[in-house]
């Protein structure tokens, strides 16, 4: 592994990996949303 190569590509991998995780936090509270609006 290039220490180079390692560090352009960290940056994206991280913005990569930060936008999976927010996007499968905001599809979990939205699903709890709707199931709490579904009870009432």
């Amino acid at each position: 592994m290039d220490p180079y190569l390692f560090e352009t590509l960290w940056p994206s991998l991280l913005g990569v990996a930060g936008m999976s995780i927010g996007m499968i936090w905001g599809f979990i509270k939205i699903r709890k949303l709707m199931s709490e609006d579904g009870k009432k």
